[in-house]
């Protein structure tokens, strides 16, 4: 009866996804739909656009401006004459000109804003490169969930479908006179408990599945499944790096790290930018004009030709006082600074965690998984031979029950340990850069 339920279930269900074929995902396919569509990478990748042409505009600091001007102006009014006589008239006047202006010094403040350019540009192209990873570390991590429930939900399928088969069974003892009540009501109760566990079993499925969709941004989620790893094939018990050499590798990559370094050095040249404000400026500057009056009755291309006017100087400024703006913004600089250098040794210290809690789970998983495999071969060889002994009536329920949980628990050890050597490594490889 339970199979023919699951069957019209299943068969409901095909209806319902009629029109879409069920996907199955494997874990490279999530990976590369989580580097396409994450958000994060793309807020990245326009703040790596800004900071390109940040520093471009940089090295455009060090070329002179080039700016032409002109107008023209209507009058209409009174004018006092060179002899002191009112005159009433109408003019017409404009001014054309073209000027440039060149930085000889300002005690470096150019070179200190490309350098922090620079630093800027090269953090945010690690950070680009460190949200690549961590998405992809997300989507294993969440595809390693989805693995151990969905082998978690058909550990307690297999096992709800054998406590049902016995408690047929010693139904059917009860019917001709040879079971008891005892052992029927005691699998009626293994029975509801298991279904309940099955279907927390189910709901963490599902919670974990949407979870590793969202990962990697996929918009339908009906008929989704994910592809199971071919363990067989892979050697999951070879010996790992030792834990310095690893550490060692993971920091000399870690784009996160190498961003955090950008960005200190980033706030050190802002700092010796913002102090460059101190001191004087020297610029160079030329311009040329022509002039044009209604005044003169002379054509105006031909007094455009007869006014030029060149001028080349110099400008020197001095800062003497200004409100204490340039102390005000070395000090902002300064905690800049001082904020930049605590995040990169706190950007230390997060790598080096995560670094030491990853390789733990990779050793406590290769630890555990040749006992869980004995473990289990053990226990399931209990189990079958308490089973015999249960049916044959030379032992109570309690303890072929105890054998059951034990047989299963092992089972589900033994599953999770091969999916977190496997997943764990590959974490590992890609913060190691091996990826």
């Amino acid at each position: 009866m339970r199979k023919f339920i699951f069957g019209l279930i299943f068969l409901i269900g095909g209806f319902a996804v009629a029109q879409d074929s069920v996907r199955v995902l494997t874990l490279q396919e999530c990976l590369n739909m989580a580097s396409s569509r994450n958000l994060t990478i793309k807020q990245n990748q326009n703040n790596l656009i800004g900071a390109q042409s940040n520093k471009r505009q940089a090295y455009y600091n060090f070329l002179p401006n080039l700016n032409a001007s002109g107008g023209y102006t209507y009058f209409d009014g009174n004018n006092i004459d060179f002899s002191g006589q009112v005159v009433s008239n109408t003019s017409r006047s404009s001014r054309p000109s073209i000027s440039s202006n060149l930085v000889l010094f300002n005690a470096f403040a150019n070179h200190h804003l490309l350098n922090r350019r620079k630093h800027e540009y090269e953090s945010s192209r690690y950070q680009l490169e460190d949200s690549k990873i961590a998405i992809k570390a997300t989507v294993i991590r969440n595809y390693l969930s989805v693995l151990v429930d969905t082998e978690n939900v058909r550990i307690s399928d297999q096992r709800l479908e054998f406590l049902e088969e016995q408690l047929d069974r010693e139904k059917k003892r009860v019917s001709v006179g040879v079971g008891n009540l005892e052992t029927v009501y005691n699998f009626q109760s293994q029975v509801a408990n298991e279904k309940l566990n099955y279907v927390n079993l189910k709901n963490q499925y599902q919670s974990d599945l949407l979870a590793l969709l969202q990962s990697i941004q996929l918009e339908n989620y009906s008929g989704v499944r994910i592809a199971p790893l071919d363990l067989e094939s892979l050697e999951i018990l070879i010996e790992y790096d030792p834990y310095d050499q690893v550490l060692e590798e993971i920091m000399q990559y870690s784009f996160l790290l190498k961003s955090a370094e950008e960005s200190e050095s980033a706030a050190n040249a802002q700092l010796k930018q913002t102090k460059a404000n101190r001191y004087p400026t020297l610029t160079a500057g030329a311009a040329h004009s022509r002039n044009y009056t209604s005044i003169l009755d002379v054509e105006y291309l031909e007094q455009f030709e007869n006014t030029p006017s060149n001028s080349v100087g110099v400008t020197l400024n001095i800062p003497i006082f200004n409100r204490y703006q340039i102390q005000n913004g070395i000090n902002n600089s300064k905690v800049t600074m001082l904020n930049a250098q605590l995040q990169n040794e706190q950007t230390i210290l997060n790598v080096t965690n995560a670094a030491q809690r990853d390789y733990l789970d990779l050793v406590s998983a290769q630890t555990s998984y040749k006992t869980a495999q004995e473990n289990y071969e053990a226990l399931n060889q209990t189990f079958e031979f308490i089973k015999k002994r249960f049916e044959t009536g030379n032992t109570d329920f309690y303890s072929y029950l105890e054998s059951l949980n034990n047989k299963n628990r092992a089972e589900a050890q033994l599953i999770n340990a091969r999916y977190t050597i496997v997943l764990r490594k590959r974490i590992l490889d890609l913060y190691r850069g091996n990826n």
